[in-house]
């Protein structure tokens, strides 16, 4: 670039310019800088236009080479032309033309179909040689790869080509002059390696891709010949890998084929003509196709990313989560994209199409747990289709999902746009595509989803699924199969055979949970199920299948559950191999009692440390713009959405078991005492009313594993956002409040009422203080006037006021006294008890003498369901009072009551009707033909001395119950028993409940605890905790004669007398829930000062005027005439 004069030194520069001037510091930097940026430039522009010329002149070289050989070869073919058979010529030629082949030039073009021609004329000498000489073999491979070069040449005839590429590559063909098998493998090894590795099955699809004519549908016959000779072409090496001895090879080619014709996105031919004709390929190389797959699956337990104990590993905040979510990104990048590429809607179509003939010999060959691992990897991308509408109206389906009087109906967009950084640590992402799908790609998975449910598929699955339950691997992909078809529909265990299939499978569902047991005991405290149950989160690569493997297994134990009554339940002598007899029973239940209580113990601690990791105590930081420069684009906020969907859905799924095992240890007792307390939690009980329970307060605004909002002006002028603690507490009440102790929750209970009184009545809750209620009543017509007056109608909507009660008498006097509380309670109890009384008619009893409504009611009065709206009015205000009332409801009533949901299932049918339960038990384990027994799908109902049928289904009377549908009897029996026909009822009762205490509020209780609820727990009166919190007044004290007569006498009482006592001095007979120091006032002895005078007591201060008594007798005389007399208020 520059000429050389002979000057070696650099000389001086001269400054003619005048007088020198002294630079300072930074210009002599700033020059010496700007002097070296010229240097580099310069240098750059030399070493570019070397390169440049380099490749100029071997272009123009290489050209002049090839116009050379070009003229030669034309030369010696003119000259040579009858002796192109002679091994030298056409060794002379073939050079030539592999150097100088330009498909452009329409000469090589011509060129290459003559030699071709003089080739395929007699291949045997030349096919001995490839076998023998790898220089032959060398210059045949480059020569079939220009003829398949030529194919794309739409001007150039093809059948030359074609042929050529018939004639060395088809087996029938080259058999013919190679006799030895071994070596005609390697052949054909050698050139079909050599082709796979130069984009073979790439342009092979190209060429049908622009040869084969438009397809309306599937079909097995070839368009045009040219099709079928492309198919035959991309066949013949998947048929040579099952014959081939070197596993490399077929690797090789089911790899090349997967990406170029199985994973791309699908054309008109390769949907259409190829894929079909493929699966009717009984010699497919499916097993090794699995094989190469299995290859490229990223490792189960990926290396630990924490080795050098990086603290962002593990949430500390936002942005070093991010940085290490980045650097791990940036490790993986490689490994996440071939896998991609690879894994793709497309591929899992064509599998579960291509497996139709070659499933059994997958079992057959041990490979069949490889095909589950990896449709179970790519049925993730079944998460990209939108979510899948419930098409049943089922009681258990809807069990798992919020209740719709509950919940708004948009709870599946339980998203925003923002989501905690370290709550995304726990979700495996690396694996889903964050590109938004095609409508294409969407309509391949919705065939692959319709696919999965292949009744043959299926069965094949489930027959052998048995023979991999020790092999996790195994498991985690059926779990991902399952799990993935769960998120895309919430009815998938009713529309998908596999998941009803795998439900009633007893060993893979215990062979599940002990998977993930054994994983606890490998991994130790590093275990997800051990981190989620303190609240931590897990690696990412153990997270995915952890949820896989424990959401499947919370559904489809959760499915099974229902189904078993209690026997089959709880007896130990059923937990037996199943038997050879078919006919024998066998029980369903995977578990023994033992270890269902540890199992629950588990699930227990899990759920909580998943509601702590649903509401991280965290604030997003990251607004818009913040998210701009992170790259936080749509596409990966779409991915975000579809974890969270995940972990949520898990929560629930947990949370649905363990409610379904606890209901069931309420009714058996199967768990040891304090089983279900969790004793750490700590719960804001001195601040109940920041626990909003009810529906559309704003815990409901907060929305599972993302952070709490930040404050806004809005807030601020209503009220203030709720913290983590307080929602993570609210959750708790809401889904698993039995680990809450009962104590705390009735605590919460009165805290929350209390809440609404101050509201309703501010601070005018003292003696005769607040707006009240005057209502006068007849003790012979008590429930008359009393529905009459305090219905809404009659401008009494709200019962949370105080009421002032007047009664009058039999001889319709008024009664004396002053209402300050007691009358009220005592016309509140005498109410309630007048309300059920059975021969009033509005309820029956159970055979345990247990009271539930009268399904008859409405034949003899029309408008009964203002009547159950009423009661539940009056039995809520009991309970908003805090008044006990002894009121023996029938369970399965009773949790209609305190259930989220409105209908029950069989198992309560044993507190309705002993009997019935245990008929239908008997005919569901009926080992004969039930069709003998004459029964339909009908029911027999007595009212009013007239029976009637009524159907079960339209057209019951015409359906017999046989062995195939008496489930479905059974259910629709026990049903209508104990849901249709008291529905009407229930709904009313539960609205007039709900109308003076929000029925939200009874979810934190079973139906045995809302019974104590109403009547108090059934034991003796406490008299040390009486004595203990009794105040005295006058001159009374705990020493006073009289005082220590009055406790000896009462220690004489038997818990009748005593509770009559009681009532006769508080109204109720019954002790408060949490002990004499909740009474409120508290008890109160006062001297009456006159001896003659029997005992006395004002209800409303629950103060008794007891006379100065001094021996034991007279003290006990005196109290038992006073409190059994059966008077009103006169004696006050």
């Amino acid at each position: 670039m520059f000429g050389f004069d002979g000057e070696y030194r650099r000389r001086p520069i001269q400054n003619l310019s005048g007088i020198s001037q002294t630079s300072d510091r930074e210009t002599i930097i700033r020059k010496a800088a700007e002097e070296r940026l010229k240097r580099n430039q310069m240098r750059r522009e030399t070493n570019e236009a070397i390169v440049l010329q380099s490749y100029t002149r071997s272009f123009i070289h290489r050209n002049r080479r090839k116009c050379l050989e070009r003229e030669i070869f034309d030369e010696f073919l003119r000259s040579h032309r009858d002796k192109l058979i002679e091994e030298e010529n056409l060794a002379f030629l073939l050079r030539r033309i592999l150097f100088f082949y330009n498909a452009r030039e329409s000469r090589d073009e011509e060129r290459l179909i003559e030699i071709c021609q003089h080739i395929v004329r007699s291949p045997a000498r030349l096919l001995q040689n490839c076998v023998n000489e790898y220089v032959w073999l060398y210059r045949i491979k480059k020569l079939l790869d220009i003829c398949i070069t030529q194919l794309a040449t739409a001007h150039v005839p093809q059948a030359i080509p074609l042929r050529m590429l018939e004639t060395f590559t088809a087996e029938t063909f080259v058999e013919r002059y190679v006799e030895n098998e071994k070596l005609l493998l390697t052949y054909l090894d050698r050139i079909f390696s050599f082709l796979v590795e130069h984009d073979y099955y790439s342009r092979l699809r190209q060429l049908l891709e622009q040869r084969c004519p438009p397809l309306k549908g599937e079909t097995l016959h070839p368009p045009n010949h040219f099709s079928e000779a492309v198919f035959q072409l991309m066949l013949r090496p998947l048929l040579l890998a099952n014959r081939s001895s070197f596993f490399s090879f077929g690797e090789t080619v089911c790899r090349s084929f997967s990406k170029h014709v199985l994973s791309s996105a699908y054309s008109g031919p390769i949907r259409y003509f190829i894929i079909p004709c493929l699966a009717e390929c009984p010699n497919f190389p499916f097993e090794y196709l699995i094989k190469t797959l299995k290859q490229w699956i990223p490792a189960e337990q990926a290396e630990d990313g924490n080795k050098d104990g990086d603290p962002t590993s593990i949430f500390v905040g936002p942005f070093p989560a991010t940085i290490s979510g980045n650097r791990q990104t940036s490790v993986d990048q490689t490994k996440t994209k071939d896998f991609a590429e690879i894994f793709t809607c497309s591929l899992l179509r064509s599998l579960l199409i291509l497996d139709r003939k070659h499933l059994k010999s997958l079992h057959a060959n041990s490979s069949l747990g490889d095909y589950i691992k990896i449709i179970g990897h790519i049925s993730r991308m079944i998460l990209q289709l939108p979510k899948c509408s419930l098409k049943h109206v089922s009681h258990h389906a809807n069990d798992i999902e919020d209740s719709s009087t509950e919940e708004s109906d948009d709870e599946e967009n339980i998203y925003t746009n923002e989501i905690t950084l370290q709550t995304m640590d726990i979700m495996d992402t690396s694996n889903i595509t964050s590109v938004p799908i095609t409508e294409s790609e969407k309509r391949n998975l919705f065939d692959c989803v319709e696919m999965l449910n292949d009744n043959q598929r299926v069965q094949i699955i489930v027959d052998n699924i048995e023979n991999y339950l020790k092999d996790a691997n195994v498991l985690q992909g059926l779990c991902e199969i399952c799990h993935n078809l769960m998120i895309y529909n919430k009815a998938a265990i009713f529309d998908y055979k596999l998941l009803y299939s795998l439900a009633f499978m007893p060993n893979f569902i215990r062979a599940v949970w002990f998977t993930l047991v054994a994983q606890s005991q490998q991994q130790g405290f590093n275990a997800p199920l051990i981190l989620i149950s303190k609240g931590v989160v897990p690696k990412v690569s153990n997270g995915s299948s952890f949820v896989s493997l424990l959401a499947t297994f919370c559904m489809l134990f959760g499915h099974i559950l229902p189904t078993l009554h209690d026997v089959e339940f709880c007896d130990e002598k059923l937990l037996i191999e199943k038997p050879l007899q078919p006919t024998l029973h066998v029980r369903l239940m995977p578990f023994s009692l033992a270890e269902i209580v540890q199992l629950s113990k588990t699930l227990k601690e899990v759920s909580l440390g998943l509601v702590e990791l649903a509401f991280p105590e965290t604030r997003s930081i990251l607004n818009q713009h913040y998210r701009f420069v992170l790259g936080r684009s749509e596409s990966y906020d779409k991915k975000i959405k579809q974890q969270t969907l995940i972990w949520s859905n898990l929560l629930k799924l947990v949370v649905f078991v363990l409610n379904q095992i606890h209901t069931r240890d309420l009714r058996l007792g199967f768990c040891p005492e304090s089983h279900w307390t969790i004793s750490r939690l700590n719960l804001p009980l001195d601040r109940p009313n920041d626990l909003p329970l009810t529906r559309g307060s704003r815990a409901h605004a907060t929305r599972l594993f993302q952070p709490i909002r930040d404050f806004t002006r809005e807030d601020f002028e209503n009220r203030l956002p709720m913290s983590a603690k307080q929602i993570r507490s609210i959750t708790i009440l809401r889904e698993i409040p039995f680990i809450v102790a009962f104590s705390k929750r009735v605590r919460i209970l009165q805290g929350l009422v209390a809440a609404v009184k101050m509201k309703v009545l501010g601070h005018l809750q003292g003696f005769l203080q607040g707006p009240s209620i005057k209502l006068t009543v007849r003790r012979t017509h008590l429930y008359e006037d009393a529905y009459v007056k305090l219905r809404p109608e009659n401008a009494v909507p709200n019962l949370r006021v105080k009421f002032r009660i007047q009664f009058v008498s039999s001889l319709g006097l008024d009664e004396a006294g002053i209402d300050g509380g007691g009358v009220f309670r005592e016309f509140l109890l005498e109410l309630i008890k007048t309300a059920f009384d059975p021969k009033r008619g509005f309820f029956m009893v159970t055979t345990d003498n247990k009271l539930y409504p009268n399904p008859n009611v409405g034949d003899f009065l029309m408008d009964f369901e203002k009547h159950y709206y009423f009661i539940g009015r009056i039995l809520g205000k009991a309970i908003y009072e805090n008044l006990l009332v002894g009121l023996p409801l029938a369970e399965f009533f009773l949790t209609k009551l305190a259930g989220k949901y409105a209908d029950v299932d069989i198992h309560q049918l044993a507190s309705l009707d002993p009997e019935l339960y245990k008929n239908l038990l008997y005919l569901k384990d009926y080992e004969g033909d039930v069709a003998e027994l004459n029964l339909d799908f009908t029911v027999a109902s007595s009212t009013l001395g007239k029976m009637q049928v009524l159907e079960l289904k339209p057209q019951g009377q015409n359906f017999p119950v046989t062995n195939s549908n008496r489930i479905e009897y059974i259910q629709l029996m026990a049903d209508y028993k104990l849901n249709i026909q008291i529905r009407r009822h229930c709904v009313a009762f539960r609205k007039g409940l709900s109308n003076v205490l929000p029925v939200e509020w009874l979810y934190m209780f079973s139906n045995k605890e809302l019974q104590i609820l109403i009547s108090g727990a059934e034991i003796p009166i406490d008299l040390d905790d009486l004595k203990r919190n009794c105040k005295y007044g006058g001159d009374y004290n705990p020493e006073h004669p009289s005082i220590v007569a009055f406790w000896s006498a009462l220690e004489s009482f038997d818990d009748l007398q005593k509770r009559q006592l009681l009532k006769f001095v508080t109204s109720c007979s019954r002790p408060p829930l949490l002990g004499f120091k909740d009474l409120d006032p508290p008890f109160f002895i006062q001297n009456a000062g006159d001896m003659d005078r029997l005992p006395t007591a004002s209800t409303c201060i629950n103060l008794l005027k007891l006379p100065p008594f001094t021996s034991v007798e007279q003290m006990r005389e005196k109290l038992l005439y006073a409190i059994q007399s059966g008077f009103g208020f006169e004696l006050s």
